[in-house]
């Protein structure tokens, strides 16, 4: 997608491998001839002989002259030259659509109008060298804006927007200056007015392709087709409309105004549209803004050089309008991605946990049942020493033991599952690593009144390790000194991250201003359920340790000054292959 994501590109679907008609055509000729052994490869590759190309291929040129027809607006000596060009926004958008396949019809759709609606007196050569020029040049536009943005062709990006509002008007003035050399060259423009119709031209096709090649994506959109509005986005459309409404009262209603005095109006309705729905949404009301701005111009009879000064107020409100809209969309599209990644974080921290808390139970488990097995043990040997060897007393204990034999090595099979998870290493950002981490956690902090801080030694290296691991690693770490920081009650709770060198190791301080580790559960702090919080599982530490145990490193704490504590995390740089327990 490219530009064409702002205007997006459906690909071409209509190719066709089969096509009959060269199919059918070859099998009466009998031998492969080149020319059509050619035609057949490129109808192949093309689908060009396909119902669906020749349909939306006459639909446009219908469109396009029904179009031209109506938007002859200040035309230039009949020539074709307006300052608003709606067919060169269709032609592009089909071409970024669709494909450059259907540059032909852009051609041709060129040509009928030079036929048929213009007025101005012209010969054959002038009317195919424009008509070729303004096919060849919205070709150039469609293909550099679909080269600029391949790498994503389902949603429409900063990037795409920016393209499209720079390659457009490069692209519009180039075609302007060739239009009109072509006219001169047939003696149709001479003198200053060649520069005049360059003007008109590249203002007359850069709105074009603005307004309307980033809104009929939208309006063709089956999300539009199929969904209904909801109260919300009617809501939207009627305060839009009131407010588009008003601005243009004042514009042309107020007689002591000149034309440009209230312009800056539109783009209230525009700016409200585009923090309230985004991309989309602006992009449609872009296209009525401009509409509805046209036709209060002409209705109230505004000489060209006036409405040449409307028209490049509508160019900025466009520019602006587009960036705005599509910032939101990416910034809501970012919000989004946010709470997928918070979700996931959230199960690998239940799962972990539950993986925690199944080794400890099973090794606390294990322990008792192997004690049970041998007071089992031992009983039978009492019984065998006076002479019961077979009763049913006997017989009960050597089942018993034998099922407490085996309840025990299941529940060390469950424990050795648990405790030797697989790590995946790869390379970790660990500056990118710091900065998710408080962006997934600072609003939590906030909330509790902790300020929560990272800061970083230059030049480190990317960290070899399971990113996945090393980021659940610190949400726990950070995550209880949060609980720690925010038990001062006073909104004065601190909390920092910080990554340094440690020789060949990377170290992950983080550090709080809580109370601190009391002595009676210092030494028993990483073991299973040792917690200082009240209904706190004691499991975060636990696993924050047995992570780094997978990955080769340490982790250790210490007393914090003035007060609170610090826990370090040293991960080999190398990854856990190199540095392995």
């Amino acid at each position: 997608m490219s530009a064409s994501a702002a205007i997006t590109s459906a690909g071409d679907r209509d190719a066709d491998p089969q096509s009959p008609s060269l199919k059918h055509m070859s099998k009466r000729i009998g031998s492969p001839h080149p020319v059509f052994a050619t035609l057949r490869d490129l109808d192949s590759r093309l689908g060009l002989l396909t119902p669906g190309y020749w349909l939306t291929g006459l639909l446009f040129l219908a469109l396009y002259l029904v179009v031209e027809r109506s938007t002859l607006l200040y035309q230039l000596d009949g020539l074709g030259i307006t300052l608003w060009s709606p067919s060169a926004g269709l032609s592009l958008t089909l071409l970024l659509m669709r494909g450059t396949k259907f540059a032909p019809f852009v051609f041709l759709g060129s040509l009928a109008a030079e036929t048929f609606v213009y007025t101005g007196p012209r010969g054959p050569a002038a009317m195919i060298g424009t008509s070729l020029v303004l096919a060849l040049g919205l070709l150039a536009i469609a293909a550099v804006c679909r080269s600029v943005a391949r790498q994503n062709e389902r949603s429409t990006t900063l990037a795409d927007v920016l393209a499209l509002l720079i390659i457009a008007p490069l692209g519009a003035l180039l075609i302007a200056f060739a239009y009109c050399t072509v006219l001169y060259a047939a003696g149709l423009l001479t003198g200053w007015r060649f520069f005049i119709a360059v003007r008109n031209q590249w203002i007359g096709d850069t709105l074009g392709m603005i307004t309307l090649a980033p809104a009929v994506p939208v309006l063709l959109s089956q999300r539009w087709l199929k969904s209904g509005p909801s109260r919300g986005q009617l809501i939207g459309f009627a305060g839009f409309g009131l407010g588009l409404s008003g601005a243009l009262w004042a514009i042309f209603g107020v007689k002591s105004a000149n034309e440009y005095q209230f312009f800056y109006l539109l783009f209230l309705p525009i700016i409200w549209v585009a923090i309230r729905a985004g991309y989309g949404a602006t992009a449609l009301a872009l296209l009525v803004t401009h509409l509805a701005l046209v036709t209060s111009a002409t209705h109230s009879e505004y000489a060209a050089y006036d409405f040449i000064g409307i028209q490049m107020l509508m160019l900025v409100l466009s520019a602006t309008g587009l960036i705005l809209g599509i910032v939101m969309t990416e910034r809501g599209r970012s919000a989004e991605k946010l709470r997928q990644q918070q979700g996931e974080l959230s199960r690998a921290v239940r799962h972990a946990t539950v993986g925690a808390m199944g080794a400890a139970l099973a090794h606390e488990i294990s322990q008792p049942m192997a004690s049970a097995a041998n007071y089992l043990h031992a009983a039978r040997r009492l019984l065998r020493a006076r002479g019961e060897v077979d009763g049913p007393v006997a017989q009960a204990l050597a089942k018993s033991e034998a099922e407490s034999s085996r309840a025990r090595m299941a529940l060390e099979r469950v424990r050795d599952y648990v405790s030797t998870g697989r790590i995946e290493p790869g390379p970790v950002d660990v500056e990118g690593l710091l900065g998710k981490v408080v962006a997934l956690l600072e609003k939590e902090a906030r909330m509790r009144g902790v300020a929560l801080r990272s800061t970083i030694s230059p030049h480190l290296p990317r960290l070899l390790a399971d990113p996945v691991q090393t980021e659940l690693l610190l949400v726990n770490l950070v995550s209880n000194a949060i609980d720690a920081a925010s038990s001062n009650g006073d909104s004065s709770g601190d909390v920092c991250i910080h990554a340094r060198h440690a020789g060949d190791r990377i170290a992950l301080e983080v550090s709080d201003n809580g109370p601190g580790i009391t002595a009676d559960i210092a030494e028993r702090i990483f073991e299973p359920f040792e917690t200082t919080k009240a209904g706190g599982m004691g499991l975060g530490l636990t696993v924050a340790r047995q992570i780094v145990d997978a990955h080769g490193g340490g982790l250790v704490w210490q007393v914090g000054k003035p007060c609170g504590a610090r826990f370090i995390a040293e991960l080999p740089v190398d990854g856990p292959a190199v540095h392995g327990p």
